[in-house]
């Protein structure tokens, strides 16, 4: 099983691997809450949304364990972890994970550094069995031109887990970035922020790394307005139906400037509508 979030723990560090916390997408929220009733804060959010808050200091950081079967992997440095229940899939319990970690130990880390251990975050997530996802109305691309494409203004598009940027294009990666994945009917992204005051390459930066692990209804759902949630699967069909478009008008214009396609990429399935 991986561990993300800085490096695979030895010695003294691993027992705080061992102790982690379980998380799992649709367990009921009664049986989360049990486990951990020492850790959790219940705050309610939107009507009839539920958070399930556990925050640690950063001196004694915690540690998470996401159970996905052999997809499961672990998360050190852990600074907060909010769990989400939606009352109006009660049926489905949590249905959503965001959690913040520290990509070190310690509060400074240089920028090389920073960036050789996030890419090593992705690369065990890779490992773990998950595939590389990208938004349906996305074009089909891998590596740097996938970078350029978000660089360039679509910062909202998923990068490609398996490119390692240059020093260079590190610096020039943005906060808030994305690189998302799913399997088994679950999807992950991916993120990292850098302390905007403390930029200059040649000297440490502050980082900090983000997950948002969510079911695969929850991530569905996402595709429709908030006042649509409660139908959203006969809403769905209608916000999916135009993307194709739009991943083939930015694919068109891409090919004629040179750009290689990934024409292998296949979405993954959506959910049974029928249900």
């Amino acid at each position: 099983m991986a561990i993300l979030s800085g490096c695979i723990r030895t010695g003294e560090e691993a027992e705080i691997v061992n102790s982690s916390i379980n998380l799992k997408i649709n367990e009921p929220s009664t049986d989360y809450v049990r486990r951990n009733a020492s850790l959790i804060k219940v705050n309610n959010g939107p009507p009839g949304v539920h958070f399930y808050v556990a925050r640690w200091d950063r001196e004694k950081p915690g540690a998470a364990t996401f159970d996905h079967g052999e997809n499961a992997f672990s998360i050190a440095n852990i600074l907060s972890i909010t769990a989400v229940e939606d009352s109006l899939s009660p049926q489905e319990g949590l249905v959503k994970f965001n959690v913040n970690a520290a990509l070190a130990a310690t509060d400074l880390i240089g920028h090389d550094e920073a960036r050789k251990r996030f890419l090593s975050v992705l690369q065990n997530i890779r490992k773990a069995g998950w595939h590389i996802f990208i938004d349906e109305g996305d074009p089909r691309l891998r590596g740097q031109s996938m970078l350029n494409f978000a660089l360039s203004g679509s910062s909202s598009s998923s990068l490609d887990a398996d490119y390692e940027p240059t020093f260079s294009e590190w610096m020039s990666t943005r906060s808030n970035m994305l690189w998302q994945f799913y399997t088994n009917h679950v999807y992950l992204t991916v993120s990292f922020s850098r302390e905007p005051t403390l930029l200059h390459p040649q000297k440490p930066g502050a980082y900090l790394i983000s997950f948002t692990i969510e079911s695969e209804n929850e991530h569905y759902r996402g595709y429709v307005p908030s006042n649509q949630r409660a139908q959203w699967k006969s809403a769905l069909p209608s916000h999916l139906e135009y993307l194709p478009e739009m991943r083939q008008k930015k694919e068109d214009e891409l090919r004629a400037k040179g750009v290689r396609i990934d024409e292998t990429y296949q979405n993954p399935p959506i959910p049974n509508l029928n249900e």
